[in-house]
């Protein structure tokens, strides 16, 4: 006879009081460590604990989804400088998955009838939803598609919002004349706030100023308000912080009526939401860490409850073919939604309470921001108000970076060498890393390394640096670990590491590869007596030579920058600043 296991239900795991838990926390953490050490200060500014019961009161906030849920189409981006090849780019898309897709215009030639026709050839436009960015006529574009055959169905939209102050082609635009309702000729784009800086609460309030703005001048002109929202998509970025992008569109659902009602507009159908994926923190040099990235982005998404996403190539440089790196960035929209079943869920995010506090405190930051904005006469009036703003995140989030506080791998921690193809072509990279948006937090570093990396093809020499250790060895092996890391981010070269006594012996040893620095990782209570005497030994013996300590400078640390200490390296310095710095002393 088999024993039967007992079942085991919710009573067998009584819940956790707030008071229990952060009580083992208090615990866990130690002497002289407070809970606040693990409460997270989100760049809107509010906080974040790590913790929220079920059970327990916390803010909540209505987030409307559209009828029939969401999937987070994939969509594919094809640039439509020749109408042939990029149809053959879109069906090939199409053939690997895409389930939408955008062309980017070039040029009012790409708006023409007969230019559209050949480029839409063999898309079955009742089922693939297409949308245009890039519009350099909008008017041309919209009669263009109104006139083809199989068009009358379609639910993409143009991604490119009109020039501003244009009030008779918005009017246009919103009546859609010969357009399928379904097809969204309205836009109002955050990306470009996002890419020059801006926070996710920022990015939610400008969307909601922007299509404020939209809503007012059609309702002055005389547009029934009823037939503005469903015209109309709101394009915004997703990054990396996965929480956090999972709750900046909810907040926007949230928000979206209150906005509609204040307007006298029903709140029964919504803006879409159209993602695409950050360009601030993708590498160019270390592109197969894109592929994690983007991989957390594109959940977000699909939870947060955008309609379509649009994931960029992982690789922008030399590593991987353009069409190749677009289909395998498509693939991780693929597994997350078919393999790990993510597009079967309507907003999965639901219920879980620190997502929901996290809506509610995005939603409500956001809110507050937008009424800044609106007292200062709307998004297009307060222009400098929104630069400023925008400035002071950006300047917060690249300090970050710099001082690598934050980390992203195979940038400011743990990069790869460049690879053969990379080293081939240089000058193509360092131009597109030169083309980076303002707010990014990679190209800094980046710049740097394809600098040193020039450098050494020009002159067969590369930087390099000699790492001398000294004390307890525990310790200055991880402060050679540090170090390692730090200047390998600028792409120079480490000639070795030792365990050296204080003695004019070890300075053969230290400077044999001729390095252009050595570096002291002094482990002592007092790490002045040693540091000061290997660095006059290093000069006598080598005048050229930049001795660099690490840690942060000591009591007494005068006495070092007499002896010859060029400078100090720990954490929470300004990384690129010391990289450009070494750069500069070398000639690099």
């Amino acid at each position: 006879m088999t024993a039967q296991e007992p079942g085991l239900g919710y009573s067998e795991f009584p819940a956790v009081s707030r008071v229990e838990w952060k009580e083992r926390v208090a615990s866990d953490l130690g002497e002289g460590k407070t809970y606040d050490r693990i409460v997270w200060q989100t760049p809107d500014g509010f906080p974040l604990e790590p913790w929220y019961g079920i059970n327990e009161p916390s803010p909540r906030i209505r987030v409307p989804m559209q009828a029939g849920g969401t999937t987070a189409v994939s969509c594919r981006r094809i640039t439509a400088e020749d109408p042939e090849e990029a149809n053959r780019d879109a069906l090939r898309a199409l053939e690997e998955g895409a389930g939408a897709l955008e062309f980017v215009m070039t040029g009012k030639e790409s708006c023409r009838p007969a230019y559209t026709r050949r480029l839409l050839s063999g898309i079955s436009l009742e089922n693939v939803p297409v949308w245009f960015s890039g519009t350099p006529d909008h008017l041309a574009l919209t009669g263009a598609l109104a006139a083809m055959d199989g068009f009358s169905a379609n639910t993409g939209g143009l991604l490119s919002p009109p020039p501003a102050g244009d009030s008779g082609l918005l009017q246009a635009l919103c009546s859609g004349e010969g357009l399928p309702v379904t097809f969204g000729t309205l836009c109002v784009d955050t990306v470009p706030f996002h890419d020059r800086g801006a926070t996710p609460a920022e990015e939610v309030a400008l969307a909601l100023a922007g299509m404020s703005d939209m809503i007012e001048e059609l309702l002055e002109a005389g547009i029934p308000g009823e037939s503005i929202a469903g015209k109309m998509t709101i394009t915004m970025a997703v990054g990396s912080s996965h929480f956090l992008e999972m709750a900046k569109p909810r907040a926007l659902r949230a928000l979206l009526p209150h906005l509609l009602e204040a307007y006298g507009i029903p709140a029964d159908t919504l803006p879409r939401l159209f993602a695409r994926t950050s360009r601030r923190n993708l590498s160019l040099l270390d592109p197969h860490t894109n592929l994690l990235r983007l991989t957390t982005e594109t959940a977000s998404a699909i939870a947060g409850g955008y309609e379509t996403l649009e994931i960029a190539p992982f690789d922008a440089g030399k590593s991987t073919s353009a069409g190749e790196a677009a289909r395998i960035s498509m693939n991780i929209h693929l597994l997350l939604t078919m393999e790990a079943g993510l597009g079967r869920v309507q907003d999965p995010a639901a219920g879980s309470p620190f997502i929901e506090t996290m809506t509610a405190k995005l939603a409500g930051t956001a809110w507050e921001i937008f009424k800044t904005i609106e007292s200062a006469g709307g998004l297009s009036a307060a222009s400098p108000l929104v630069e400023s703003m925008i400035a002071a995140a950006r300047s917060a989030a690249l300090k970050q970076a710099a001082t690598r506080k934050k980390t992203l791998v195979g940038v400011n921690r743990y990069p790869a060498d460049l690879l053969p193809q990379q080293l081939l072509h240089l000058d193509a990279l360092t131009a597109t890393a030169d083309e980076s948006v303002e707010g990014s937090e990679t190209a800094r570093f980046e710049r740097i390394r394809l600098r040193t990396a020039s450098h050494a093809l020009k002159t067969g020499r590369t930087p390099s640096v000699f790492i001398w250790m000294h004390g307890n060895p525990a310790v200055s092996r991880l402060q050679a670990g540090f170090t390692e890391d730090f200047f390998r981010c600028g792409g120079f070269a480490i000639s070795g590491s030792a365990e050296l006594a204080v003695e004019a012996a070890s300075c053969a040893t230290a400077l044999a590869d001729k390095p252009s620095f050595v570096v002291l990782c002094i482990a002592e209570k007092d790490p002045v007596p040693s540091a000061e005497s290997i660095c006059r030994m290093l000069k006598e013996a080598s005048s050229g030579i930049i001795p660099v300590m690490a840690g942060k400078p000591p009591e007494g640390h005068e006495r070092l920058t007499a002896a010859g200490i060029d400078s100090f390296i720990y954490t929470g310095v300004d990384c690129p600043a010391m990289l450009e710095k070494y750069q500069h002393t070398t000639g690099a």
